[in-house]
């Protein structure tokens, strides 16, 4: 005897129209809750101030069942900030490449747009209080790894008209050496630290490298 259940035909396209506009509302809504919980979270965080999920649920003007409706614990939460602020950084980092003229100068403004994160006193001030709420974990090892290939897909352009002949593997390198210098620098006293020479450095290091 048959005991396998019937497969249920796929619906058809006015029926996933009536189940996607019953969906709609709810998934707006919850887009419009996450937004303002990362936004409001992003803030508190960033000034060092207290940040637990009471503070951030109240600058956000929702309640705690809508926190974890969203998000399993508060690291979950920080992890969704910094994947936030990645995204910002790559879509900077583009804006920079995209503005450049010849690519060694999208190659140069694109390590000095990573670098600038740890470098200008604000923005490095913020991310290390980011830093602090987590324990001193920046991230996921997940939301870590899938940084560096977005800014490896952002990096491939000019390295590849560089002359790379291994394009995908040259730029997943350059993305995790600038990431790491990025950190490095974070914690470090930058006070009499030359930001210019060091982007230059870094530049000539991937281009010998890409020569060889």
């Amino acid at each position: 005897m048959n005991t396998e259940k019937p497969v249920a035909p796929p619906l058809s396209p006015r029926a996933s129209q009536a189940v996607h506009r019953s969906l709609s509302p709810r998934q707006e809504a919850a887009s419009r809750d996450v937004d303002t919980l990362i936004r409001c979270g992003r803030e508190l965080l960033t000034r060092g101030e207290p940040a637990r999920v009471a503070d951030i649920v109240a600058a956000a003007g929702l309640s705690n069942d809508a926190f974890y409706r969203y998000f399993r614990s508060k690291g979950d939460f920080v992890d969704a900030v910094v994947e936030e602020g990645g995204h910002r950084l790559v879509a900077y980092l583009r804006r920079k490449i995209d503005a450049a003229t010849t690519p060694e100068d999208a190659l140069r403004a694109g390590i000095a747009a990573i670098l600038s994160q740890a470098v200008d006193p604000e923005i490095a001030a913020a991310t290390r209080n980011v830093v602090a709420s987590a324990g001193g974990r920046s991230h996921a090892p997940k939301v870590r790894e899938d940084l560096e290939t977005t800014l490896a897909q952002v990096l491939a352009g000019p390295i590849t008209e560089l002359g790379s002949t291994d394009p995908e593997r040259d730029s997943l390198t350059t993305s995790i050496l600038l990431l790491a210098s990025m950190e490095h620098l974070l914690w470090k006293d930058a006070s009499d630290f030359d930001a210019d020479s060091e982007v230059e450095h870094i530049v000539g290091y991937v281009r010998r490298g890409l020569r060889t």
